[in-house]
């Protein structure tokens, strides 16, 4: 509210465009990542999920870009950001989204800080990279293409018109393609540990080092997990309306082939999970417990449940807790956030619990303790599975043609908590 008025303020500026009139109401749009807000200003009628989705691939982009989002790689990289900015949004709308074309268009921070060194004269390496004749060399251009390490001339844009998602004169020494799919379950359970909403978000994505121009076709082995999927512009859609199979002239370097979700109420989670929390007259009680399902694990020897984390929302009127965990990890009580955070680690074949004595808070005035009466307690969980996905999806095959090489292919599957929670009665 104080931003909205910020920004109604800043309407009678007669300096700015007509577009913030006073008259004129503001939405804000934003996601939060790596503890950064994204904020769209949103001044006429359109898609909210559109924005949603335009502000997290800027934050795509930047990560792509700068590594990691923070406010010192922002600042340090503040042109890099203003250029992807100016290009990914024109006149308010989606304009250049696409990764390969803004690192055609767009150098990457490191690349351009050897520009600035050319042109001020300030890098001694730089420099000793010019050659002696500037014919030779192309002048000023043969400098900073010398010093950017390019070896060929790269066409701005895409490949062709058709292609406009990949790079022109694409060359590996070594041809490589990697799929990974990537599950997230989000999942509410209720006081008896049933699922009573829920279901699986899934990502397919590749990381292509191809040289040429490939032809690449994935198939399912059961496709019918790609029904409510959203899928990247290279994928030839009537090919898998009709074969049910993926078809594509990748991008270069990492991409999201495909998203999607499955809804799903009967989710068979991978281990058993309880916890009670339990108020008396002078403290109060906790027990969780956790273990992996021995017929999950019988069908999938590979799959290894990992970085199992608990975190237990308490109300407000405990004031400390003894805490206490068996089969190994660590467990803790945070005062001010009123939240125990049990890290399990890895979740072996015995059953690992942990329980523990509450205290209340008392009243200042005549010391009585203050029992929860009606707040409720929730338990969230994360954790790691590598080498299994939840919704039974396999890749069946991959097939890389248009090329005269046989690429190294290899693949993955990995299964991830999303939003769990558990409600506890």
């Amino acid at each position: 509210e104080p931003l909205v008025e910020k920004l109604r303020a800043s309407d009678s500026n007669a300096s700015l465009p007509p577009v913030l009139s006073v008259n004129r109401r503001h939405v804000l749009i934003h996601i939060m990542r790596e503890k950064t807000v994204f904020l769209a200003v949103v001044s006429q009628e359109d898609p909210p999920l559109a924005v949603f989705e335009l502000l997290d691939r800027v934050y795509q982009v930047l990560v792509r870009y700068l590594g990691e989002v923070s406010e010192d790689s922002l600042r340090t990289n503040f042109s890099t950001v203003y250029l992807l900015l100016d290009e990914m949004i024109d006149s308010g709308l989606p304009f250049t989204t696409e990764m390969n074309s803004l690192e055609s268009i767009i150098a990457p921070p490191s690349a351009i800080g050897k520009v600035v060194q050319v042109v001020s004269g300030t890098s001694t390496q730089v420099l000793s990279d010019v050659p002696a004749n500037p014919n030779e060399g192309g002048g000023a251009f043969g400098a900073i293409s010398s010093a950017l390490g390019s070896v060929t001339h790269t066409q701005m844009g895409g490949a062709s018109a058709e292609v406009w998602w990949r790079k022109a004169n694409v060359n590996y020494a070594s041809n490589e393609v990697y799929v990974d799919i990537v599950e997230s379950i989000d999942c509410i359970c209720n006081g008896q540990g049933n699922v009573i909403s829920g279901g699986i978000s899934g990502d397919v994505q590749l990381n292509t080092k191809l040289s040429g121009l490939p032809e690449v076709l994935l198939t399912l082995r059961n496709p019918g997990v790609l029904q409510n999927a959203s899928f990247h512009p290279c994928v030839r859609l009537h090919r898998f309306q009709r074969d049910k199979a993926l078809a594509f002239v990748p991008p270069d370097g990492d991409f999201t082939l495909a998203s999607y979700w499955i809804p799903d109420t009967t989710l068979n989670l991978p281990f058993h999970f309880s916890v009670s929390v339990n108020y008396h007259a002078e403290h109060g009680k906790i027990s969780i417990s956790a273990a992996p399902k021995l017929a999950v694990t019988m069908q999938n020897k590979q799959m290894l449940i990992d970085k199992f984390v608990v975190n237990v929302r308490l109300p407000s009127s405990i004031a400390s807790a003894s805490l206490a965990c068996q089969g190994g990890g660590s467990i803790r009580f945070d005062k001010d956030s009123k939240v125990i955070v049990w890290n399990v680690g890895k979740l072996s074949t015995q059953e690992s619990k942990a329980e523990g004595t509450l205290i209340y808070a008392t009243d200042p005035k005549d010391g009585t303790p203050k029992i929860p009466s009606e707040e409720k307690s929730t338990a969230q969980l994360a954790f790691v599975i590598k080498g299994w996905a939840i919704s039974g999806v396999r890749l069946d095959s991959c097939d890389v043609t248009s090329v005269n090489y046989t690429p190294y292919k290899a693949s993955r599957y990995t299964t991830t908590a999303g939003k769990i929670e558990y409600r506890i009665a």
